[in-house]
């Protein structure tokens, strides 16, 4: 298929981990195709990720509001009619949406390319009996399959960085001052505890033993990270018991996080979006996994098994039990995370750090 020179039409619209991986594919592209505009539907506070990219206009879908249900649907469908021609819709989400956008599309002539997410291998992989264990494609490699069956070949870089916001970088600045973060005499550590879902998350109460024990060694400066209230409240109780920690969450806008991430030594977090921020910042990542594994295409990209800490599945056969880390444990003891042992997580953060 040869190249369409008209706009390229691009839906994801969540979740966060998973829009942040389309960053290295949209760059890749823009660098190699910079004569064909991309308009890039997404929600707002992912807007970030691609606001430095030249050539892409972001449009915000709004699904609680102005473009929710299906009159929503055509309402935006509307208004992407108002750009500039759409030469091909390139839907990197497959879910209900994006089909209704893709079939208004087609009955105008616009011709469409999907992302195959393998839903039968990865079910394969996470079925309970007679698993297929193999490693199945990154999600930034199915990005570049996708725009490669669109008839645009591309390779994304590595290392991939978020385009720099100056704005960020002086909100960081004050955080800083407030913080009484004047240089860097240390190692920066990021801790980001949470996940999605409790299947992928360590247990909460192992962290304050995990900081005691990392603060006993060498001097090193943490910053916690989190969102949302109910999360900032448990991250609260670490700080209350270790003040010298830096909590994160709730203090800045996402692109000063990302300006913060950048300078990160290293992140300690789960199978989660700031895993997937952290890795295309370029920073070393240990990432806690449990229901799930790095070999369903979500793993730290651009990284090794360095970056992953998880009970071997030839030790708990059951792993991986879900791709996303939504469903119940079969076991129901949750020992692909209850036995990560804080002595373990603690040696492994030293390495990274080059602490040990």
């Amino acid at each position: 298929m040869e190249p369409i020179r008209k706009q390229i039409l691009l839906l994801r619209f969540s979740a966060m981990g998973d829009v942040a991986l389309l960053a290295p594919v949209v760059q890749a592209f823009t660098q190699r195709y910079p004569d064909v505009p991309i308009t890039l539907v997404t929600r707002p506070k992912f807007a970030i990720f691609f606001s430095g990219f030249p050539n892409v206009h972001i449009v915000e879908a709004d699904f609680n509001e102005r473009h929710k249900g299906f009159g929503g649907l055509v309402r935006l469908f509307g208004e992407l009619r108002q750009l500039a021609p759409v030469g091909m819709v390139v839907d990197a989400h497959q879910n209900l949406r994006s089909g209704v956008l893709k079939g208004l599309f087609r009955l105008i002539g616009v011709p469409s390319v999907t992302i195959d997410k393998g839903r039968d291998e990865k079910k394969a992989l996470t079925r309970k009996e007679n698993k297929v264990r193999r490693q199945l494609p990154h999600s930034v490699d199915r990005y570049a399959q996708t725009f490669d069956r669109a008839g645009f070949a591309l390779q994304p870089a590595r290392p991939f960085q978020f385009p720099p916001t100056p704005s960020a970088d002086s909100e960081l600045a004050s955080f800083f001052d407030r913080c009484a973060l004047l240089s860097k005499p240390r190692p920066w550590l990021g801790i980001a505890p949470f996940a999605q879902h409790t299947q992928k998350m360590w247990p909460f109460d192992r962290f304050a033993p995990l900081l005691a024990t990392l603060f006993a060694g060498p001097p090193l400066t943490v910053f916690l990270f989190g969102g949302g209230a109910a999360e900032i409240v448990q991250l609260e109780t670490l700080r209350q018991k270790f003040p010298q920690v830096i909590l994160v969450a709730g203090q800045l806008s996402m692109a000063a996080e990302l300006a913060l991430i950048r300078q990160l030594d290293g992140m300690l977090c789960m199978d989660s979006g700031n895993m997937h921020l952290a890795a295309l910042s370029g920073v070393p990542v240990l990432s806690i996994w449990g229901a799930t594994h790095p070999d369903a295409g979500f793993g730290p990209w651009g990284q090794g098994d360095e970056a992953v800490l998880q009970i071997p599945a030839d030790v708990l056969t059951c792993r991986p039990c879900s791709v996303f880390g939504n469903k119940p444990c079969w076991r129901g003891d949750l020992a692909c995370l209850n036995d990560i042992s804080v002595d373990a997580l603690a040696e492994r953060v030293k390495k990274i750090l080059s602490l040990a």
